[in-house]
């Protein structure tokens, strides 16, 4: 068909950025919280009584996780946020546009 008419669907990721640290680490340890989580359900299922204490300490990974991912997400909009605010202050000093936030 040819190229495209959208710069930014010529990209595949354009939009995508991958997860970076505590968002990635975060997701992890999510992940295996609620593997863990499933297994001590199917365990229960099955009859099984008195868990060892390890697994249900390892069933806490999902809430960590899902904080850790949290405040992961949280630090990213903020750090966009001021690279987008300092790109447009420098977009505006280049041009000699006057104005702005007051």
């Amino acid at each position: 068909m040819g190229a495209s008419r959208h710069p930014s669907r010529s990209v595949p990721s354009a939009g995508r950025r991958r997860p970076t640290g505590p968002i990635a680490v975060g997701a992890i340890l999510f992940v295996i919280g609620l593997i863990v989580v499933a297994v001590i359900m199917a365990l229960f299922a099955t009859g099984a009584h008195d868990l060892p204490l390890w697994l249900n300490l390892t069933a806490m990974l999902a809430p960590i996780g899902f904080g850790i991912g949290l405040i992961g997400i949280v630090l990213e909009a903020r750090s966009g946020r001021a690279a987008r605010a300092q790109r447009v202050a420098a977009r505006d000093r280049s041009t000699g546009a006057q104005g702005g936030l007051r």
